[in-house]
């Protein structure tokens, strides 16, 4: 406790040293002319506003991984390395299923000027994206220095020295025990129990030595007694044979002297029926209690305070303030927490590193961003604040992008509703179907397209990652420049780049305008720009 309160008082003289300080370490941040920004991966050269592409896969194999074995993308800061990338690519990973209907990937990069990176900042970037009414805030961007990693680690220290120093309540009868007076009470309970043990068991020996001493006087009694009683017997029996003898030999009664006899001898044996023995009422006062209980000296034992006696004990000595203090603290440790850790470690974050001092970093973000029907634009911007070590801030704002959603129902053909060989039914199913696809309800859609095997069914299957069966179909059908166009991305798909870029230039050869769509599908996009394809260089 006595470290913690001391890292306390460090504390508030640190507070008190960068109120009263007239430079903190962010201070030239503010006179900074440069500025962290965000641009498009092609760094907004070409428009001010970049449009983004739908990408959307579906599969009914196996989840990937979610870090497949061999991949460079660390899953978990180590605080102890240093690392210097110019550039680091993360794409966040989504599973797909069959019933999933359109995901965006919003791509951005973070610009940081090298005067931003120091050994004593964190950075902690958090884009936040915008559409119709809503925001929502993407996982953050957290770079750190050194020296702000070594203050964290010391602050994370300060914190489980708190927590250390916290009793849990099953401790109280050993933590806060008055332990002086629980000895002394303890001792002095033995010495008392160890002198009435030596009282008791003099009272009990003092009691057997008078017993022994009583049994042996009445024993002597009772025998003497037996004695007399023999010998008036015998005599009475002597003078009863002689008369008898008398009597007899003068033809006299001898039934009356026979009848007096027995009852003299009767007058006898009550005469001396009483023996002497110890009883209750024998017995003195101050030994019957041990008399009735019938204790031996064998029997007393020391009745000495056993050890869940001590326990109980305890609870009598308990250090009440000091518990009422160790609950106080106790209930304030999330508000101490935040006092001592000001600026907590962010597992969760995007993306988490440590990077040497003044080197300018450039960081791609990638995040796949579920898209609906009704979703047209995206509006991004970054916000953030840059901490110091003397726990002075710098706050961050950037301008906002904008992207465009596209997707590949707009290739939708509608002219295919004219053809002549529809009936009204199948007229109005075809444009419900349509409808479908416009709501990029793409698996509905293909339910109903499936059976027509025309143009807008290639689509439906391609947006569903059917990706070979929709070229396959697409192979059977009257070429056009929007069949070339659709075939350039299957084939893209397929990873057969030679035979997309025939495709996308028999496109453009036909119609000169898909020049301007080749921006919203990145597919073609990214072929146009590998291999230089306009609609100048295709006539060319």
């Amino acid at each position: 406790m006595n470290r913690f309160i001391y890292i306390l008082i460090l504390l508030t003289l640190l507070f008190i040293s960068c109120a009263t300080s007239h430079k903190h370490l962010t201070e030239r941040l503010f006179l900074e002319r440069e500025r962290i920004s965000i641009t498009h991966p092609d760094g907004g050269s070409n428009s001010s506003s970049r449009t983004l592409g739908e990408q959307v896969n579906y599969t009914l194999v196996a989840d990937e991984p979610e870090n497949p074995e061999g991949s460079d993308q660390p899953t978990r800061l180590d605080t102890t390395q240093v690392y210097a990338l110019p550039e680091v690519k993360v794409t966040s990973r989504t599973r797909f299923t069959s019933v999933r209907e359109g995901y965006v990937d919003v791509d951005f990069v973070i610009q940081i000027p090298g005067r931003f990176i120091s050994d004593d900042y964190q950075l902690c970037l958090t884009p936040e994206l915008f559409h119709n009414d809503s925001s929502v805030v993407l996982a953050d961007v957290v770079l750190r220095g050194k020296n702000f990693v070594e203050m964290q680690e010391q602050d994370y220290a300060a914190y489980e020295d708190y927590l250390s120093s916290l009793i849990d309540p099953s401790g109280y009868d050993t933590a806060f025990v008055d332990r002086k007076g629980l000895t002394r009470d303890i001792r002095h309970r033995r010495e008392s129990g160890l002198n009435d043990y030596y009282s008791r068991w003099a009272s009990v020996t003092e009691y057997w030595q008078w017993r022994y001493a009583k049994e042996e006087a009445y024993s002597k009694d009772n025998l003497m007694q037996e004695f007399r009683l023999a010998n008036e017997l015998s005599s009475a029996r002597r003078k009863y044979e002689g008369e008898l003898t008398r009597r007899r030999m003068a033809g006299a009664d001898t039934g009356s002297l026979g009848r007096a006899y027995r009852k003299e001898c009767n007058r006898l044996n009550r005469k001396y029926s009483t023996r002497k023995e110890i009883t209750l009422a024998s017995v003195p006062k101050k030994y019957r209690e041990i008399h009735l209980q019938g204790l031996r000296p064998e029997d007393v034992q020391p009745a000495l305070p056993a050890e869940r006696d001590s326990l109980k004990l305890a609870n009598e000595y308990l250090l009440h303030e000091r518990i009422l203090m160790n609950e106080f603290q106790t209930g304030r440790k999330d508000a101490v927490f935040s006092q001592l850790v000001p600026y907590p470690y962010l597992p969760d974050a995007h993306y988490n590193m440590v990077l040497p001092e003044g080197q300018a970093f450039s960081y791609r973000y990638t995040k796949r961003y579920p898209v609906k029907a009704t979703l047209r634009n995206l509006k991004l911007t970054l916000k953030g604040m840059i901490s110091a070590t003397d726990r002075s801030t710098y706050s961050i704002k950037t301008d906002t992008l904008t992207y465009v959603i596209s997707s590949l129902d707009e290739l939708a053909d509608p002219n295919l509703l004219a053809n002549p060989a529809f009936t009204d039914e199948s007229r109005k199913e075809y444009a419900f179907a349509l409808q479908l696809l416009r709501k990029r309800e793409y698996g509905r859609a293909l339910n109903i397209l499936k059976d027509y095997k025309d143009y807008n069914t290639v689509l439906a299957l391609t947006c569903t990652g059917y990706s070979g069966e929709a070229y396959t179909l697409l192979r059977k059908i009257p070429a056009t420049a929007q069949t070339h166009y659709l075939g350039a991305i299957l084939c893209c798909r397929l990873k057969d780049e030679q035979a997309a870029v025939k495709h996308l230039k028999k496109s453009l050869e036909m119609d000169e305008d898909k020049i301007f769509r080749m921006e919203k599908d990145p597919e073609i996009s990214e072929l146009a720009k590998k291999y230089q394809l306009r609609a100048s260089s295709v006539e060319n």
